[in-house]
Order: C-alpha cells, then structure tokens, then sequence
C-alpha cells in the first residue's frame, strides 16, 4: 500500500480532525488552522488512497526552538513506522531549518519512539480538569492588550519569543492581562482550554485565571507540576488531575523559567 508524505493543507482539516477525535483530543477544526497559519510547511501528513492516516507538526519558535505537535495515527495504520517517518521528516526540516531545540510533551505510548530519537524528559506536564455546565462560547479579547511589557514575561517564562502565537490567541479567543500576569482561554472540541498563563506571583495569575473562569464550560489546564504555586491554585479552583504527560527535549537547552508558567499554551503548542 502507497503512502506519501507531504505538506497539510487546509482541505485536509476534516481528515485531520477525524484522527484527533479518535485519539479523543480536545482540538478543534480552529486549532488544526491555527498550526497551519503559524507554520504552514511544519504541518506534515501522509496519505494513503487520498486520505490523511499520519500527522505530525512543528512550530519554530524565535528561529531557535521547534515545538513538535500532532504526532497522530489512524488506529488501523498504526505499527506501521508511520510516525516514526514522521518525526525523522520533522527532525530533519527543524535541523536544516536552524532549530538547535526541540521539546514536545509525549504520552507514555510515544515516549519510546521520542527516546530512540534523542529527546530525553525535562519534566512532568499534567492535565487538570474541572466539570461545569456548558456554555463554551469564545468572546473579543478584554482587558489590556498584548504588549512588549507581556511579551518579554512570557519570553522570560519559554525562554524564546513566541509572539506569532500570542498574537494569534490573544485574537481568536479570550485574553486578559495585568502588569504582572496574562492568560488566554480558547475553545475546545471537549472543554475550554485554559492557558497560556505566566505570571510573576500567585496571586496575580490567580485574579485573571478566576475571571476567565467565568466561562460555564468544562474546564482543561494543563499545568508543570514543578510549580506548585500553579498546582495550589488548579486545587483551589476545584480542578483535579486527569492525565500525566512527558515534556522532552533534543539539543541545546533553552534558559527558561518554569516557574513563572501557570498554565501551559497546550501540548501540540508548548
């Protein structure tokens, strides 16, 4: 059976949803367009017999960093190396390109292929989660606006700009900030997503995350459990642990500090 690998493109949105349902992520049509906004030649598939069967994406970050995502599988391709071709392709593009780091949160079933490529873990990344009625409707930004005070935080936190992307959420979902914190909050196929969230105290992260909370959804926030002021405040907000993820890493290291990130901008995005 012929499989070709290729660039995705917006007409493969449908197909490519169809493998993150499967997978029973919580991303939307909107967050597949999202990647290919941010990193249209980093969005990779291969097809079979005109279908999507295989994803993997990558988002290069400050020319520095590239953020590996969307590794996904239809369950009836799967033990075929397809994913494995996949981030061979994706390493490759990413080196060539000049990224001398790349980090990706895996699962505990793709942590064996990541290690036999060179990433080693840095971390725990958890999911939390909070049940509500629903009610999961994005509105216009509000607050203050993202600006170069924001962004060199949130620099400070991930250790390289990633302004593309904030930019990109601060306008398609729901973002708040104040002089020592910022928080976004989008939509998602089964809950609302909070996060990104980067913040100089507690306290401040706590005031904004408690207004995006606002929304009656069920809630998802992925966290970095080595912050245990983020932990303290999921707890506080009712939210319990429901999944645990690896954060890996190949190359150089990144200066960052994870004791600034409340919430994460999400497993595909970092």
């Amino acid at each position: 059976m012929s499989h070709t690998l290729r660039n995705l493109t917006s007409s493969d949105v449908p197909s490519a949803m169809e493998l993150s349902i499967a997978a029973n992520w919580n991303q939307t049509a909107e967050d597949w367009v999202r990647l290919l906004r941010l990193a249209p030649a980093g969005c990779r598939c291969i097809e079979e017999e005109g279908r999507v069967v295989a994803t993997t994406s990558v988002i290069v970050y400050d020319g520095r960093l590239g953020w590996v995502g969307m590794v996904l599988t239809r369950p009836e391709s799967r033990r075929l190396g397809l994913a494995r071709r996949l981030m061979e392709d994706a390493l490759a593009s990413a080196d060539s390109g000049g990224a001398r780091t790349l980090k990706l949160d895996a699962t505990d079933a793709g942590r064996a292929l990541y290690e036999s490529l060179g990433f080693v873990v840095e971390g725990r990344v958890e999911r939390w989660e909070r049940l509500e009625a629903s009610g999961n409707v994005d509105s216009a930004s509000i607050g203050e606006r993202l600006d170069a005070e924001t962004l060199a935080l949130d620099q400070a936190a991930f250790g390289v700009s990633r302004e593309r992307l904030l930019r990109d959420l601060e306008a398609t979902g729901s973002f708040t900030s104040s002089t020592m914190a910022y928080v976004c909050s989008r939509s998602g196929r089964a809950a609302r997503s909070l996060g990104p969230c980067v913040a100089r105290s507690r306290g401040a992260a706590r005031d904004l995350i408690a207004a995006q909370l606002q929304y009656l959804s069920r809630w998802y926030w992925d966290l970095l459990p080595c912050n245990a002021d983020a932990v303290t405040c999921a707890q506080e907000f009712g939210f319990t642990r429901s999944r645990v993820l690896w954060r890996m890493s190949r190359g150089e290291p990144i200066k960052n500090n994870d004791l600034l990130v409340y919430a994460t901008a999400g497993f595909e995005l970092g």
